[in-house]
């Protein structure tokens, strides 16, 4: 048995994958992709219950407006018998005011879920997506699920209490929001600053916390204040705290290596130094410590896929972030009491495919709480898939036939996926796929509404799932699904790496512009070598500036149809969030990793809003920031070490505004901006953050002119790379708006590299 087209239902969800109606509800692809592969690659199929994030339609089938809130509030009347097979966190039963018209939420439902969807739950549910994470098969946890719903350990939440008093007599609260993974809470950047054994964190989610046990509604584990200073003061001898004795008596793990990620984000985004360290964009002289220890820090660390492995596919990362951002949304307004209070989110995560034009769920999401909550902002990275040769643009004339090759490295133990995405308003019908593996036979043409599965011997190595509507994202996508290259199961098989050939044929009368990405599956850093990130090859493709230096630019190389633009995180294409991207303290280049606009909805982005300083040259690559133990400090690149800067600047700039008393750490102004800009003052709030972000970007790193040249010139002590006279290269005085939005946003150290502000 080789290429065989999926007939019928799925094994494990029941759902018609192929033949479902073209008005029912979006299902998601990746779904379809478990149900062939018997759920291998995300550890056996599920035994009771399993994560999913839904969106609701505007209106019930009784024409009420329908939301998070209502549907939940259902579940524990009118609804009743549901909760059977459908449980939705206390979260969103009890959100803040300026969240109960929210339509996203997520559950835990078991397999009677797929069922009802086109019975009890039609005209509620639009769309869904699974959220379990990939796990590989010597570490297989998702299988051992129970039938029954083990009762959580983590946050609960109940009716909004009575405030305490006139909003009018409390001073306005702003709060840093942080969501990552390995967040060192005991450390000292996270601690007042007078000595005493007290965190400045308010409340702490784990959602990994037991992650091992059976499934369960509320899961992970919540410290409040009170806990860890508990714990801080029993480990305190003299002036000094064992910060490991402090995560050994909170069962926290992720906190044992020397690095973590979460750890610098969090002490960019919030970090308060008490001694004189000039690190990333922080100064004593203009980070007011005033101001960031006035701000109230809570923080999430993400349930991740194991102890062994961490899965960046991006698989579970919907349902886990929004419970995150509902979390503490809901916490932040219950510790305001009444008072007006502010938000900034910072969320240094990213993945590469999707559908790069917003309609993502979580991107739909997000943008959904930004415009109900009027004062919160989110800060997205832009990505550092700049130059992996993961997005491909493909441009077919009527009745062009053109093969195109996807190489899959050996030796890698996750799964790789390929989306292909047909551009809006096309007739699906029109554009067929054949896939050609290494040394073996074709697979027949695919049109849409099909399954497809690959299996030369013992088990699926290969998936292509075309669906008519997908809940990824708003267009047509078809899904490429490849077993491992490498397998530790003996009853499983390996797919074979190589050069897979896929030919897409248009048969229409007119072009079709097509994008297709590649999912992102590397190994996080720090971790045990599992995935190794696939790719597109093209020959023409450059490399090279001269055969020396990297070429961060697609000018000059419109032979090949790999393209470095269109390569932002798919989570970072949305119109609200503030996406920010990288580049060199002592040039003012672009990182050549920070990936490139636009979207494909120009309407929403282009691309990153500013950009911020993540490598000090090109030998000194990241940015000082707190390791997990006090007292150390490592470099960390990327543009997730971007975003927190700027979300430390959104957070300064709410305290300045609210609290005139602190003063604000302005940056200084050039001395001749070429393009006279007015930038937001603390005094006069700007409702869009983005906006703001911009604005502050185009003041500091104004547009070049022959009266004013740019001010961010090169470092005349610097090793210049040759300058190549090409409109897109980020060699430019000034970055263009696909790389770095508005402008730069400079920092105190510029001045010690030679360079004048």
């Amino acid at each position: 048995m080789t290429w065989q087209a999926l007939t019928g239902v799925g094994a494990w969800s029941g759902l018609d994958w192929t033949g479902a109606a073209a008005a029912g509800v979006r299902a998601d692809p990746y779904l379809a992709w478990a149900d062939v592969s018997g759920f291998a690659d995300l550890g056996g199929p599920p035994a009771g219950w399993v994560r999913v994030i839904i969106e609701l339609e505007k209106n019930a089938p009784d024409g009420s407006v329908l939301s998070a809130q209502s549907f939940a509030e259902s579940l524990e009347n009118a609804n009743k018998a549901w909760k059977t097979w459908i449980q939705v966190p206390s979260v969103y039963r009890f959100p803040p005011p300026k969240l109960k018209a929210a339509r996203f939420l997520t559950a835990v439902v078991t397999q009677q879920f797929f069922v009802e969807l086109d019975t009890s739950l039609k005209g509620f549910v639009k769309r869904f997506e699974l959220g379990m994470p990939v796990v590989p098969d010597d570490t297989s946890q998702s299988a051992a699920a129970a039938a029954t719903l083990a009762p959580g350990t983590g946050p609960v939440f109940g009716a909004i209490a009575a405030t305490s008093g006139a909003s009018g007599s409390k001073p306005h609260v702003v709060f840093m929001g942080v969501m990552d993974d390995g967040l060192a809470f005991a450390h000292e950047r996270f601690r007042a600053v007078d000595g005493s054994p007290s965190t400045r964190i308010d409340y702490f989610w784990d959602q990994g916390a037991a992650d091992a046990g059976p499934l369960s509604l509320d899961y992970g584990r919540e410290l409040s204040k009170a806990d860890i200073d508990g714990w801080l003061k029993q480990c305190t001898d003299g002036t000094l705290i064992d910060e490991d004795g402090v995560y050994r008596r909170a069962g926290y793990i992720v906190a044992r290596r020397r690095w973590a990620h979460g750890t610098e984000v969090m002490d960019l985004a919030c970090g308060v130094r008490p001694n004189r360290i000039d690190a990333a964009s922080v100064d004593l002289q203009r980070d007011s410590t005033a101001e960031v220890l006035s701000l109230r820090v809570l923080c999430v660390q993400f349930r991740t896929a194991g102890r062994t492995v961490r899965d960046t596919s991006g698989l579970w990362f919907a349902a886990h972030a929004l419970d995150a951002m509902h979390y503490i949304l809901r916490r932040a307004h219950d510790l305001a009491d009444g008072a007006g209070y502010s938000m900034v989110l910072n969320l240094s995560y990213g993945y590469m495919a999707g559908p790069h034009d917003g309609s993502s769920i979580i991107e739909a999401a997000m943008d959904e709480l930004l415009a109900g909550h009027d004062n919160l902002s989110l800060v997205l990275p832009a990505g550092n898939s700049n130059l992996e040769r993961c997005h491909a643009e493909i441009a077919l004339a009527a009745g062009d036939s053109q093969p195109y090759t996807w190489r899959v490295l050996p030796d890698c133990a996750t799964p790789s996926f390929l989306e292909i995405w047909l551009p809006p308003h096309i007739d699906a019908a029109n554009v067929t796929v054949k896939i050609q593996p290494p040394w073996q036979e074709s697979s027949p043409e695919f049109v849409v509404k099909n399954v497809y599965t690959w299996q030369p011997k013992r088990t699926v190595l290969c998936s292509a799932v075309y669906l008519e509507r997908v809940a990824t994202g708003a267009r047509n996508m078809l899904l490429i699904a490849l077993a491992p290259t490498l397998t530790r199961d003996e009853t499983r098989d390996a797919a074979p790496a190589g050069n897979w050939v896929l030919t897409l044929t248009n048969r229409s009368d007119s072009d079709v512009d097509i994008h297709a990405w590649v999912q992102r599956n590397e190994t996080a850093y720090g971790y045990p070598l599992r995935g190794r990130q696939s790719r597109f090859e093209h020959l023409p493709y450059k490399r090279f500036v001269f055969g020396a230096h990297l070429r961060d630019f697609d000018d000059g190389n419109e032979a090949t149809w790999i393209k470095r633009a269109g390569t932002l995180s798919s989570i970072a294409t949305g119109q609200k969030t503030v996406v920010v991207g990288a580049y060199r303290r002592v040039d003012g280049r672009a990182a050549t990793y920070s990936s490139t606009g636009p979207s494909l909805d120009l309407s929403k982005r282009t691309g990153p809003d500013a950009a911020a300083v993540t490598e000090d040259s090109m030998v000194c690559s990241g940015v000082l920031a707190a390791s997990t133990r006090s007292g150390c400090l490592l470099a960390l690149s990327g543009t997730s070490a971007a975003a927190p800067q700027v979300a430390r600047l959104l957070a300064r700039r709410k305290v300045a505004e609210f609290a005139p008393a602190v003063t604000p750490a302005t940056p200084a102004t050039p001395a001749t901006p070429a393009t006279p800009a007015t930038p937001a003052t603390p005094a006069t709030p700007v409702p869009n953050p983005r906006e703001w972000v911009q604005a502050q970007a185009n003041q500091l790193d104004p547009e070049p002119s022959m009266i004013a040249p740019h001010n961010l010139a090169a470092c005349p002590a610097t090793l210049m790379p040759a300058i190549v006279p090409i409109g897109g290269h980020a060699y430019l005085p000034r970055l263009p708006s696909v790389r770095a939005g508005y402008g730069r946003l400079p920092e105190p150290r510029w001045r010690k590299r030679g360079i004048k502000l």
